[in-house]
């Protein structure tokens, strides 16, 4: 049960590490048009879709396969970030990390919205 409970509080920072990579490799390696686009509307438009859609307390959340869709359309794009301008080690490591969080995740949300 504390598994669950470490793995929110994880799966946070992983969510506030994923914008913050977002907008520091967005601003950093692309030119003036492009940078704004990644390195600022990109998040912008990354956080209001997990509020509106995907927060626990969200009035219209929707259901575990669109949020499964939208959280690989999320972490992928971050993920392809970190492989085209970092290294495809760290998207590999990144990857793994959030793939294992995510299974931990809604094996967790399944559980507690059981009892």
């Amino acid at each position: 049960m504390k598994l669950f409970l470490v793995n929110t509080l994880i799966r946070f920072l992983i969510e506030m590490f994923t914008l913050i990579l977002i907008i520091i490799v967005g601003l950093t390696k692309y030119s003036v048009p492009i940078n704004i686009l990644v390195g600022i509307i990109l998040p912008v438009v990354f956080i209001l879709i997990w509020t509106l859609f995907m927060a626990p307390h969200s009035m219209d959340r929707v259901s575990l396969p669109y949020r499964i869709l939208i959280e690989i359309l999320i972490f992928g794009s971050c993920c392809y970030l970190i492989c085209l301008n970092l290294a495809s080690k760290w998207g590999t490591i990144y990857i793994i990390v959030v793939m294992a969080n995510a299974i931990l995740s809604h094996i967790g949300d399944a559980i507690y919205d059981q009892v």
